[in-house]
């Protein structure tokens, strides 16, 4: 009997500005070779959809005047047992 494959699932992550002032998004990690670190502004009420890959994990930043928080997400994906 062949083992199943693995497959890859896509996590979307949704960050909602719900503050009366703008606030930044900073990637905080390389991810896949990449060398920039993109900053992205919310302006109240503005949403950003991430999407972030099963099985791995990213560190963002987000900033408020000169309130910094640091957030770090491991995305999981849950596989039902197989079934004979």
């Amino acid at each position: 009997m062949a083992m199943p494959s693995l497959q890859s699932f896509d996590i979307l992550l949704v960050l909602t500005n719900d503050l009366n002032d703008c606030v930044s998004v900073q990637l905080l990690r390389d991810y896949h070779g990449r060398h920039t670190h993109p900053v992205i502004l919310l302006k109240p009420a503005e949403t950003l959809t991430l999407v972030l890959e099963a099985g791995s994990s990213y560190q963002y930043a987000i900033r408020r005047r000169n309130k910094v928080a640091g957030i770090t997400y491991v995305a999981w994906f849950y596989m039902s047992p197989i079934s004979h």
